[in-house]
């Protein structure tokens, strides 16, 4: 489980694609189910996102990063700049 959510949100790499890769491994593992580790997953840390919660809203500070990343702006064939707040 561990290893579908980092490859899902740090190597960036969809639940479909990892599908089709554990079935050329002759892995038979839907969508459905990986998605459904996903959400056990979130459930499970649900606590622990709280508690960082909690503990950045009790600062005197906040720190927050200004990022700015290039975005798809269809029907202009260009992009745009989008950005990121963290």
């Amino acid at each position: 489980m561990a290893h579908v959510a980092v490859s899902k949100y740090v190597d960036h790499l969809p639940l479909y694609r990892q599908s089709e890769i554990y079935a050329r491994q002759g892995i038979d593992l839907e969508r459905s189910t990986l998605a459904g580790w996903i959400g056990s997953i979130a459930e499970l840390l649900s606590p622990l996102a709280e508690a960082v919660g909690r503990y950045v809203v009790a600062a005197t500070k906040v720190h927050a990063d200004d990022t700015t990343v290039p975005v798809l702006d269809p029907g202009r064939g260009k992009t745009k700049t989008g950005r990121l707040w963290v």
